[in-house]
């Protein structure tokens, strides 16, 4: 895909991702439901995508010009925006963070237990390497769940925007981006196959809203 595949897939998948967002959340405080997509060009950002927010309360989707290499479709370019606009939807960021917090503060509570019960003063660095690791664990416990998740409900923006969803989700078989899940303590996403299976699952909703000649509507909380 080019840098002009990029602007043109962007420019039908952005109003869709935005308009899912105002149904999901109609309560949506300011510029929550306001999406930036940019290309990043710099060759050394490996083959990757992300959402991030902007001081405004705005989304920011950032992918790199290295994955856009990989992509062999406007479905799976649109896949991908999509996905990582769904993060931002379902708030899965705030959500993490919260999760990181909790958990740093559980594990240095209890290294500090533990130091008190064997009469041992709890030094600050070994609180701080608790801490860490509880924030690490925190934020990895429901990232395979965000993950399907944000593959849900970018297979409804996807589809809205005019795309195939099961084509787009064909770039989780491409070498350097298949996953094959295993632990939730070693990795953050689900298997390639779990993906593929979950689109195809929601696919068959879509196709079914639009067989009834319906826009392709989510659950409300998906």
């Amino acid at each position: 895909r080019t840098a002009a595949d990029f602007r043109r897939v962007a420019a039908r998948v952005g109003p869709e991702g935005e308009r899912l967002c105002r149904e999901q959340d109609p309560g949506a405080p300011g510029n929550w439901c306001f999406f930036r997509i940019a290309l990043e060009r710099d060759p050394r950002m490996p083959p990757n995508a992300f959402e991030t927010e902007a001081d405004d309360g705005s989304a920011v989707i950032v992918v790199g010009a290295t994955l856009l290499d990989q992509m062999r479709s406007d479905d799976e370019l649109a896949f991908v925006l999509s996905h990582e606009m769904s993060h931002h939807i379902a708030g899965h960021i705030p959500k993490q963070q919260a999760q990181q917090e909790y958990g740093a503060l559980l594990f240095g509570g209890l290294a500090a237990a533990a130091a008190n019960a064997y009469g041992i003063p709890a030094s600050p660095d070994s609180i701080e390497q608790a801490m860490n690791l509880g924030a690490a664990l925190g934020g990895r416990v429901y990232s395979q769940t965000y993950e399907l998740e944000a593959d849900t409900l970018g297979a409804y923006i996807a589809a809205r925007a005019g795309y195939d969803p099961s084509t787009g989700a064909q770039l989780f078989e491409r070498p350097g981006i298949r996953s094959e899940g295993g632990s939730w303590l070693l990795t953050t996403h689900p298997g390639s196959a779990e993906r593929e299976a979950n689109i195809a699952r929601v696919e068959a909703d879509i196709r079914a809203q639009e067989a009834r000649g319906l826009s392709p509507t989510p659950p409300r909380g998906s």
